[in-house]
């Protein structure tokens, strides 16, 4: 059994229907919240920029519009995750994001959230898992 007709065999099972909109609610919730911390004037956090984990987000802050543009992107992807609309497209938005977050999360050494942002990862995969079939025909030569 290939892994396509595995991803397509579990499915079936209610558990893992409830565990794929589990997620995208999670998912969705985590990232409205996380880009409403990034609207004009609303800093990501107050640690002090003597720690680099401070500075690094002082930084994003300067820029301004980027800065902006990452919270407005977050929160339309996080409200499209949790609608049927466009639940193929958004595993595939989000996914640059999820990893770009965990790497931050990973550089910086922050205490806890590597494993936070590692799940927030593994679910992104679930999701890209879930839709594996639909992705194909694009990742496919012929």
């Amino acid at each position: 059994m290939g892994l396509i007709a595995f991803i397509e065999n579990q499915k079936k099972f209610r558990i893992w229907r409830i565990f794929y909109w589990f997620l995208k609610i999670i998912l969705g919730i985590g990232f409205i919240g996380s880009g409403l911390r990034k609207m004009p004037s609303v800093k990501f956090t107050q640690i002090s920029i003597d720690n680099p984990v401070g500075l690094f987000f002082e930084g994003m802050y300067a820029t301004g519009f980027y800065w902006n543009f990452i919270g407005y992107y977050q929160i339309v992807v996080g409200i499209l995750l949790m609608t049927s609309w466009f639940k193929k497209l958004t595993p595939i938005l989000l996914f640059p994001v999820s990893i770009n977050i965990f790497l931050v999360s990973l550089s910086l050494h922050m205490q806890g959230t590597p494993i936070i942002t590692a799940c927030m990862l593994l679910g992104n995969l679930f999701l890209l898992a879930w839709h594996l079939k639909t992705y194909l025909p694009i990742l496919s030569r012929r």
